[in-house]
């Protein structure tokens, strides 16, 4: 939930950095501020409000949410290439030989939990002191819950088991074991239950802006995480809710390369603000992938061929999202985000802002729950073209529920690529990673699948254990 982040005052936004300082790993939280310190900062709505603001920077200054969800997850799938020699680091994620002391590695776990704690920070502060009014202290309350499950939902799927922090005393926290990935999604879950039954259906918290999560948010959560799990009639259920709201619609053709990853897009149900501070109008992404000039010299981040093989001269994502580092060399890098620098995007009166949900994939998770579920064939279909057709393409006849299936796998790798982590979590919840990444890269192991747990945390508590593999 960001509010217009540039007319909050100062000394609020001091009051939630004092407070939420948080942790630079999870072995390393410090531990809570002072009783005074803490009522202060729910003494009023004004100074909580101005606390779930920053939690919403943080997260969005995270170098894991800010670039390495979608940078590292397109190497480690088959998106994406890093093609200059010398990054050890990015050179583990092209090829999945992750090790434990890797510092990619320790960079999505720390993240991650940083932002867990904040979120308990505010959780518990909300419950414990008596200074907000009843109705923010319930938003604010989902909100908070939301981003818990959002940042549990990554680490589940990048590290498998791990440990389930939900409160922010050090004395319970340092040395928890890793919880099972089925308690985990249990937490999710009832997370992603309580946001949605105690936030807005509406924008109108966050004055109107996409900055934050809504009611739709934790429904569209909950409709991806059921489908994680197999839970076909409530992710179809789910989405379904999301697709009948009319605050969202699909982005048309014509405004796909300017109008769909920008501030406030119509298909938006949750973006993030943009990197650094709120009034950027760049995403670290575009500051990353882009190149300085476009030549094949100047390339560091390459699509990888057989990625730009699958989609036909006619499909307008290729025109749109992709770019050329020069004519004929079939050298192409993303370009979903469109500028390089906030100086670029403002000059073009653009504002860009990172994307974490938005209703093309609603549609997608509700055309393949119908179609695993056998039962609303046509639906699912209609679905699947609601996305296929909006490229540019002529819309599918398949009826057949298996090669349906299917091309709704290949319809959400042409729509997600380079974008969060969509197709390597599908890979792998699809048990698909073996083949396609066995085949694409030597390197490859079963055991790639999940990155290894620090080292340093498992120095830290001897409850943890390692992945297999490391």
């Amino acid at each position: 939930m960001l509010r217009k982040l540039y007319i909050l005052p100062v000394m609020g936004l001091m009051i939630t950095g004092a407070l939420l300082s948080g942790c630079k790993k999870l072995i390393e939280i410090d531990p809570p501020l002072n009783e005074v310190s803490s009522e202060l900062v729910f003494k009023s709505d004004k100074t909580a409000k101005s606390a779930l603001a920053g939690l919403y920077i943080d997260l969005a200054a995270t170098q894991t949410q800010a670039v390495n969800l979608t940078a590292y997850s397109a190497l480690q799938a088959d998106d994406m290439e890093y093609v200059t020699a010398g990054n050890a680091t990015y050179d583990e994620f092209n090829n999945n030989s992750s090790i434990a002391t890797s510092s990619g590695a320790l960079g999505v776990f720390s993240d991650w939990y940083a932002i867990i704690y904040r979120a308990n920070a505010i959780i518990e502060g909300l419950a414990k002191y008596t200074g907000t009014t009843v109705g923010v202290n319930k938003e604010l309350t989902a909100e908070a819950k939301f981003i818990r499950a959002y940042c549990y939902f990554n680490l589940v799927n990048t590290f498998g088991d791990v440990p389930l922090v939900v409160q922010t005393d050090v004395n319970v926290t340092a040395y928890l074991p890793r919880a099972a990935i089925s308690v985990v999604y249990t937490q999710i879950i009832q997370d992603l239950t309580d946001a949605k039954a105690n936030l807005l259906a509406d924008y109108s918290f966050t004055a109107s802006d996409r900055l934050g999560a809504n009611q739709f948010a934790a429904t569209a959560l909950l409709a991806r995480v059921n489908l994680y799990l197999g839970n076909y009639a409530a992710a179809e259920s789910h989405a379904s809710e999301v697709i009948a709201s009319s605050l969202y619609t699909m982005v048309p053709a014509d405004k796909m390369g300017s109008g769909l990853f920008i501030k406030n897009s119509a298909e938006a149900i949750l973006q993030l603000p943009s990197y650094l501070n709120a009034t950027s109008q760049y995403t670290q992404e575009a500051a990353t992938f882009i190149p300085a000039a476009y030549n094949v010299a100047s390339v560091f981040w390459k699509i990888r061929s057989n990625l730009v093989d699958v989609f036909s001269s006619a499909d307008l994502r290729k025109k749109n999202w992709m770019k050329e580092a020069g004519d004929g060399t079939n050298v192409f890098t993303p370009y979903k985000f469109k500028y390089k620098t906030s100086t670029l995007a403002i000059a073009a009166n653009v504002a860009e802002c990172p994307m974490i949900l938005r209703l093309a994939e609603q549609y997608l998770i509700r055309a393949e729950a119908r179609a695993k579920i056998g039962t609303n064939i046509s639906g699912a279909l209609a679905d699947l073209n609601v996305v296929h057709t909006r490229a540019g393409l002529p819309s599918s006849v398949t009826v057949e529920s298996a090669a349906l299936i299917e091309e709704i796998a290949l319809e959400n790798r042409k729509e997600f690529f380079c974008e969060q982590a969509h197709r390597w979590f599908d890979l792998k919840r699809t048990g698909r990673a073996d083949a396609v990444i066995g085949a694409l890269k030597p390197t490859y192991k079963t055991t790639s699948q999940l990155l290894p747990i620090p080292q340093g945390a498992i120095d830290a508590n001897p409850n943890l254990t390692q992945n297999p593999g490391y």
